[in-house]
This record gives C-alpha cells, sequence and structure tokens, in this order.
C-alpha cells in the first residue's frame, strides 16, 4: 500500500521468482511508493478465526464508525468506556465562496478481541488504524483492514514469543495481494498503517505486552499515568523519506527524495528507481 511521503519498502518475499513475473511485482511496489498492513471487515459482530488455526472460536471485529454514530454494545468487543474507536470524514471547498463539501471518508480502522488462535493462559487483541490517500484510497485503506487480521491469524508465528517477524511478513503479504486484485487501482492511491498487537499473560495479570508495526506517517501512542497527569509517548516512528534514516534507504536502493511542494505545502515525496 502507498502512503504519503514515502518510497517503497517493498522487499522480496523470498527466494525463486525471476524474470519478468518478479521485475513486474518489484515495479508495482516502487510506483506506489510504500508497504503498510491490516484488516477487519463489516461494521462489527462475531467471526470466526480461520481454519488453518489450531482451534477455531468465536471473536468480534469492530470497524471504526464515523463520529456520532453509536454502535449496540453487543457488536462491540470491549465496552466503549474502555476501547473507543471513530473517524471523521474531511472536507473540501465548494464552488461558491464559504461553501464545504463532505469528502469520502479514507480513514479505516478496526479492533479485534479476542485476536488469534487459543492460547492457554493467555489472550491477545489487535488494534489497527489505516489512513488512506488518493482517489482510490478509501478502498486501499478498506481493503487493508478486511485481510489484516484475517492472513496474521493465518500465520503461526503470530503464537511466538516474539510475533514482530509475522508481522512484518503480513504487510508484504498483503501488499502483494492488493497487487493481484484488479477492482482495486492502487498506482496513485495508497494508505498509511499502524498496527498493534496487545497480549496479556494471567500469569502476570499487572503487565500487558505490545508489538507495533507501521509503514507510513500514521502514528501509535502510549499515555502514561504521572500523578493526575497522562504523559504520552511514541510507540511508532514515523516513516516520511526527508527523515535522514529513511532518505539514506531509498537512495541506497536507487531511489531519490523530492523536496516539499511549496506552492501547496505538500509533502516531501520519495520513489525508488
Amino acid at each position: 500500500w502507498t502512503s504519503r511521503a514515502m518510497a517503497s519498502r517493498a522487499k522480496p518475499a523470498g527466494g525463486g521468482e525471476d524474470g519478468a513475473d518478479a521485475k513486474d511485482k518489484t515495479t508495482f511496489r516502487m510506483r506506489r511508493l510504500s508497504v503498510t498492513d491490516k484488516g477487519g471487515d463489516g461494521e462489527g459482530g462475531s467471526d470466526q478465526s480461520p481454519a488453518s488455526t489450531p482451534q477455531r472460536r468465536a471473536r468480534r471485529v469492530s470497524m471504526s464508525p464515523e463520529m456520532g454514530v453509536l454502535k449496540p454494545r453487543a457488536l462491540l468487543p470491549f465496552p466503549p468506556e474502555v476501547v473507543g474507536t471513530y473517524s471523521c470524514h474531511g472536507v473540501e471547498p465548494g464552488m461558491r465562496q464559504g461553501e464545504t463539501n463532505a469528502k469520502i471518508n479514507q480513514d479505516r480502522g478496526c479492533v479485534v478481541f479476542p485476536f488469534g488462535p487459543e492460547m492457554p493462559g493467555c489472550q491477545q487483541a489487535l488494534f489497527c488504524v489505516f489512513d488512506g490517500h488518493g482517489a482510490c484510497g478509501d478502498k486501499v485503506s478498506h481493503f487493508a483492514m478486511s485481510k489484516m487480521h484475517q492472513r496474521l491469524e493465518e500465520m503461526a508465528g503470530i503464537t511466538a514469543d516474539d510475533p514482530s517477524a509475522a508481522m512484518k511478513e503480513v504487510f508484504v503479504a498483503v501488499d502483494e495481494e492488493l497487487r493481484k486484485d484488479a477492482t482495486i487501482d492502487a498506482e496513485l492511491s495508497g494508505t498509511t498503517a499502524v498496527v498493534c498487537l496487545c497480549r496479556y499473560y494471567a500469569k502476570t495479570p499487572n503487565t500487558v505486552t505490545l508489538w507495533t508495526a507501521n509503514a507510513g506517517d500514521s502514528r501509535a501512542i502510549i499515555g502514561k499515568k504521572d500523578g493526575d497527569k497522562i504523559e504520552a509517548s511514541d510507540l511508532t516512528e514515523d516513516q516520511k523519506p526527508d527523515t535522514p534514516a529513511e532518505m539514506r534507504r531509498i537512495k541506497k536502493k536507487g531511489g531519490f527524495v523530492s523536496p516539499p511542494e511549496e506552492e501547496w505545502g505538500g509533502p516531501a515525496r520519495g520513489r525508488a528507481a
């Protein structure tokens, strides 16, 4: 998936591919600028874990509603007082002075709980946010949201002590699935992605372990209590082409980074050659 101001992060998913097919896959990702991840389909409700997991069980998948929309408590993975998730569409200037028109909401997000196969003494939840952009940004972000949790659950590594490898692999897997989907033109459209896997062990009731994966300039943060205040700390680092590390990576791959658009305030953009 692409993301604002991003260069391609795509790497070969494995050996054995060469020739025109491999070249086509590489160029496609390079054209689209950046890879990301995620899933959840529908407005909410019960679903089943994939058949490939050790044990099937019911779960709740909830898609972020528009601001002001209240969803039935019975459809939510968590009580709304504990976990809240909303998005809001933007506006654009109309034909007349002072007139505005509502834009298509390209934001997507979802919460999945319980997530993954049955693990004795352990529970997992998955939280995801996507910010689409471009003419088909809403389709790309919705595709990512709809596919991510399904594909991630199918990976054996999701039950490992450290599931970070599975989270990286699923970004590329869903990107490849999007590439093959002829119904979505993702050449100049895309999405950012932030995925957070939370794991709770019954033996350590006061501790929750978090793993995050991200692409693009959407960010996950965590609030920490400090007396009567809450301090915010970043969990992820924005992937932007004009940051020193990302710029070095792009140039090492033979790409280039263009400066920000001064006339209309657009971000810096990176391209892989």
